[in-house]
Parts: C-alpha cells; structure tokens; sequence
C-alpha cells in the first residue's frame, strides 16, 4: 500500500492521511504534488510525504511520530513496550 501523509511540524499534527493501492502510485504522486502546490507561501511547517509500506499498522509502527503525540510515545518507552501498539 502507498500512503501520503500531510503532517504539521509545528502543531505535531497529522492533517492528512490518504490510502493507495499499490497500482495507484501515479495517482499518489499527483496528489502529493497538488498538495505541496497548494500549500506554498502557507505558514505552516508542512511536511508531506509519501510511504510504502506493507499495511497501515506497519507504518503506524514504523513511522510512529505521525500518528501519536510525543507525550504518547514518551509513556510508551518509559512502559518499554517498544513501538506503539497498532
């Protein structure tokens, strides 16, 4: 699966998250282009990427800082229960 992922530095945000199929990855990359387009001159600290990955819960393991806040993931370490649950 593909996801693109729109996330506000700043606001530690998650302000978008879209699904792909595999085959869909022009679409994809189309779409991650309108975006940033569409967001130039904004005043945010965007960050928008694109992701391969097996399903969403391997992304939500592998790229934990997108779904969950930091205070989440602080108490996930402390708790030494590696990456976050899914």
């Amino acid at each position: 699966m593909i996801f693109l992922v729109h996330y506000d530095r700043r606001a530690q945000q998650l302000l978008r998250f879209d699904k792909y199929d595999d085959a869909d990855h022009v679409r994809a990359a189309d779409d991650r282009l309108d975006l940033e387009l569409s967001l130039l001159g904004s005043d945010r600290e965007n960050e928008i990427v694109l992701f391969s990955a097996a399903s969403e819960a391997a992304l939500r393991v592998s790229h934990a800082r997108y779904f969950y806040s930091l205070e989440e993931l602080a108490i996930a370490a402390a708790q030494s229960q590696g990456p976050m649950p899914c």
